[in-house]
C-alpha cells in the first residue's frame, strides 16, 4: 500500500486508516453490491480547518462498507519469533517489519515475543493469547508449526498466522479437519529461487566471456527441511533455465559453465550435459551446495561459502537467514586479500533486500516479503474477514509472484530492485539502534551508489532474461518444480546435480 501524507494528527491518522481499510476491503471482493472499481482514488480529509490528500494506486472501489467500525489502537497483534529475535537482518527483522507498518498503516499495536530456544515457542503463544486485547498471534518460522497447533486449538476465539508454517496439515492429519483459526503463510521461493539460480548462472557466463574461471555457483542452506527443498530445487532449476537461454540469444553454450566435461561421465552424459532420455538434457552439476544444520552458526556459513569460493564459484546464494553474514565475510576475505571494490565474487541474499549489506558484492536478493504476511494477517484482522480467508484457502494463503486474494493482489516474492533500496537500508539503521553497534558500511548515500554502479556494470542482456523469465513465471509459460517431498527433491537432485 503506497501513500503520500504529510504529518497527519491522531484524529486525521484515524480517518486515514479508515480509509486505506475500506478501499482495501473493496479491493479484495469484501464489498457490497453495486460498487463502482476504479484504478486509483485521491480523497480529501479536512480536519480542524486543514486539507489532507490520501492517494492510493492500488485496484480499489470507490463505495465501500466495512463490516464493523475500526479504532486504530485498540487492536493488538503479537509476533513470536523464531530463535534470535530481532537483528538477525533476515527472516525474523522481516517479520518485524510487516508488525511495524501494520502499527503505521492499520492502527494496530504490536506485542513481540522473542524465543531464545525452540522451548520458548509454546509459553510465548500462550501469553499472547491469554491477552485480552491481542487479536492475532503470529509464529514466525516452519518451526513453529506443532506450538501453533497446540496452542490455536486451546484459543478457538483467537486468530492464528504461522510464517512457512505447516500447522493445517498438523490439524487435518491429528482432528481430520483444518482449525478454523488458522492461517498458514507460504511463499513462492521456488519461483525466486529460479530467478536468482538464472542470475547466478548468467554472471558466470558474462564473465567467463571475459576470460574468467567460474565453472560454478554455489547453495549455502541451513537445516533440511521441505520448504528448503523448494530454494534448493527451483535455484538449480534457473540455472539450467540461464543457460538454455544464453544458448538460444547467442547461438552457442555458455563459456566453461556451458561448456565444460567436468560435471559428470558416463552412458547418460553428453558435452558436459547431462541427458536421460532423447531429447531431455540438463545442465547438472553446476550448483555446489550444502546443508549445515542450522539457522544461527554463522561460522559454518563462512566454512560452506568458504570451500565453494575456493572451487571458484562466483555467487554463493544465502538460504539460512543470519548465515549470510558467515558468506560475506568469505567474499570480503577475498576482496581484501585481492583488494576488489566490486565482485565477482558475488553472494545473493535472502528475505530481505541485503544488497546493502556489502555493497558492490550481493548481486541480488530473493526477496520473501515475510513482512507481507504479517501485514497481510493484520489487515485480514482489521477488517474482520480472517476467518473468512481461512475458510475460503483451507487455511494455507499462497504468496508468490502474480499471487492474489480476491481481486487483490497479494504477492510475496521477487528479486531486489534499486527502487526498494531504501527501504531496507533503514533496517540496517534500526539494526544499529539496537545493537548499538555499527552495520551500515558506509553512508546510505555511498550504498545506493555503489549498487547502482554493480548492477550498471552487467551487460542488460542479464537483466532481459531475468525479465523474461519472470513474465513466463507470470504467465504460466515456465513452470518452476515446486518440491516438498523427499521422492521429489531426490529426483530432481538426480537430473541437476
Amino acid at each position: 500500500m503506497c501513500m503520500n501524507r504529510k504529518a497527519l494528527t491522531r484524529t486525521e491518522s484515524i480517518l486515514a486508516v479508515l480509509l486505506v481499510v475500506a478501499i482495501i476491503a473493496g479491493a479484495v471482493g469484501w464489498t457490497q453490491p453495486g460498487q463502482r472499481i476504479v484504478e486509483t482514488v485521491t480523497s480529501t480529509v479536512t480536519v480542524g480547518g486543514s486539507a489532507q490528500t490520501i492517494t492510493t494506486t492500488r485496484v480499489v472501489t470507490s463505495t465501500v462498507t466495512v463490516e464493523r467500525p475500526i479504532s486504530p489502537g485498540a487492536i493488538k497483534i503479537a509476533v513470536v519469533s523464531d530463535i534470535g529475535g530481532r537483528g538477525d537482518l533476515s527472516f525474523n527483522d522481516m517479520a518485524f517489519k510487516g508488525g511495524d507498518e501494520a502499527e503505521k498503516d492499520l492502527g494496530v499495536q504490536m506485542v513481540e515475543l522473542i524465543s531464545k530456544t525452540e522451548a520458548d515457542y509454546v509459553p510465548n503463544l500462550e501469553t499472547a493469547a491469554r491477552d485480552p486485547d491481542v487479536k492475532l498471534i503470529v509464529g514466525v518460522g516452519f518451526l513453529l508449526s506443532e506450538a501453533l497447533l497446540e496452542v490455536a486449538a486451546k484459543y478457538p476465539d483467537k486468530n492464528f498466522a504461522g510464517i512457512d508454517t505447516f500447522t493445517q496439515a498438523l490439524a487435518v492429519q491429528k482432528t481430520g479437519k483444518p482449525l478454523p483459526n488458522m492461517l498458514d503463510i507460504v511463499y513462492e521461493e521456488h519461483k525466486g529461487s529460479a530467478m536468482v539460480g538464472a542470475l547466478g548462472c548468467l554472471l558466470a557466463a558474462h564473465y567467463n566471456e571475459l576470460g574468467g574461471n567460474y565453472p560454478y555457483i554455489g547453495g549455502v542452506f541451513g537445516i533440511e527441511i521441505p520448504v528448503l527443498w523448494k530454494f534448493e530445487i527451483g535455484y538449480k532449476w534457473g540455472c539450467d533455465w540461464g543457460l538454455k537461454w544464453y544458448e538460444q540469444r547467442f547461438g552457442k553454450r555458455a563459456p566453461l559453465i556451458g561448456e565444460d566435461g567436468r560435471y559428470g561421465s558416463g552412458p547418460n552424459w553428453r558435452d558436459g550435459l547431462y541427458c536421460p532420455q532423447a531429447g531431455q538434457c540438463w545442465y547438472k552439476g553446476r550448483v555446489l551446495w550444502t546443508y549445515t544444520g542450522t539457522f544461527s552458526d554463522i561460522t559454518k556459513g563462512y566454512a560452506a561459502a568458504k570451500s565453494m569460493y575456493e572451487q571458484q564459484a562466483i555467487a554463493v546464494y544465502n538460504i539460512a537467514g543470519p548465515l549470510g553474514l558467515g558468506i560475506n565475510q568469505a567474499v570480503q576475505e577475498i576482496a581484501t586479500e585481492k583488494r576488489l571494490t566490486s565482485g565477482p565474487p558475488y553472494w545473493i541474499g535472502v528475505d530481505a533486500n541485503q544488497d546493502w549489506i556489502n555493497p558492490g558484492f550481493v548481486i541480488a536478493s530473493m526477496m520473501k516479503r515475510v513482512d507481507r504476511g504479517v501485514y497481510y494477517a493484520a489487515l485480514l484482522t482489521v477488517i474482520g474477514k480472517f476467518k473468512e480467508v481461512v475458510a475460503d484457502t483451507n487455511g494455507v494463503l499462497v504468496l508468490g509472484i502474480g499471487t492474489k486474494v480476491g481481486n487483490l493482489a497479494m504477492e510475496g516474492i521477487s528479486v531486489s530492485t534499486l527502487a526498494d533500496l531504501d527501504e531496507f537500508i533503514k533496517m540496517g539503521v534500526d539494526a544499529e539502534k539496537l545493537t548499538g553497534k555499527k552495520v551500515l558500511p558506509m553512508s546510505p548515500e555511498e550504498i545506493r551508489q555503489k549498487v547502482t554502479e554493480m548492477r550498471q556494470n552487467l551487460p542488460s542482456w542479464i537483466w532481459d532474461a531475468l525479465t523474461e523469465l519472470e513474465s513466463k513465471i507470470r504467465s504460466g509459460q515456465a513452470q518452476v518444480p515446486m518440491v516438498l517431498t523427499k521422492e521429489e527433491v531426490d529426483r530432481w537432485r538426480e537430473l541437476l546435480g
